[in-house]
């Protein structure tokens, strides 16, 4: 199968690519502007043009995104922090993704400072979502007895530090007395 050669992209097109993506993804000022520079450079390949004049204007699309209040690095963060502390991930691994999806350093440890107002200790908040979701300790369906035990606990603390969690933090959730109702 061929694959299809890319439109030619206009300045005007630019503008439309990125609200069409930020219309289907949450995203920060460098996915986006990742996101357009990899369109420019297939179109222009793709029809031997120089890249050069629309790769300037895409600072000016991300600023007007920005000033339009489109897209919002800030508000991003917030969001991606508190739904990865419900998943179950440790303030260790909030910081390296928001990295990783471009979100400077101040914007990350206010996010991160923010959780606080939401979960309380996010880092307990995000083991106890963590140790449900992989069902971990007390919220194993079954108990196990003997030895058996042992060498599963030792595998949920190894599982939780691998998650991030410090070790006196994995053992106390590990080792909470919580009764576990069954599901209707």
């Amino acid at each position: 199968m061929k694959s299809r050669k890319p439109k030619r992209l206009t300045r005007n097109d630019l503008d439309q690519v990125a609200l069409d993506y930020l219309a289907r993804f949450a995203a920060t000022e460098k996915r986006v502007r990742d996101m357009l520079v990899r369109r420019i450079r297939r179109s222009a390949a793709a029809h031997d043009e120089d890249p050069a004049p629309l790769l300037a204007a895409v600072t000016e699309i991300v600023q007007s995104l920005v000033a339009r209040k489109l897209l919002d690095d800030r508000s991003f963060a917030a969001m991606k922090a508190a739904s990865l502390t419900r998943r179950g991930a440790s303030r260790h691994q909030i910081g390296v993704k928001l990295a990783q999806l471009g979100v400077d350093g101040a914007m990350r440890d206010a996010a991160i400072a923010d959780l606080a107002e939401e979960f309380g200790d996010s880092d307990h908040a995000a083991a106890i979502a963590y140790a449900k979701r992989r069902r971990l300790g007390p919220y194993r369906a079954r108990h196990i007895a003997g030895a058996q035990r042992l060498i599963q606990e030792k595998r949920d603390l190894a599982a939780m530090a691998r998650a991030g969690f410090s070790l006196a933090l994995a053992r106390q959730v590990l080792a909470s007395d919580i009764e576990i109702e069954p599901e209707d």
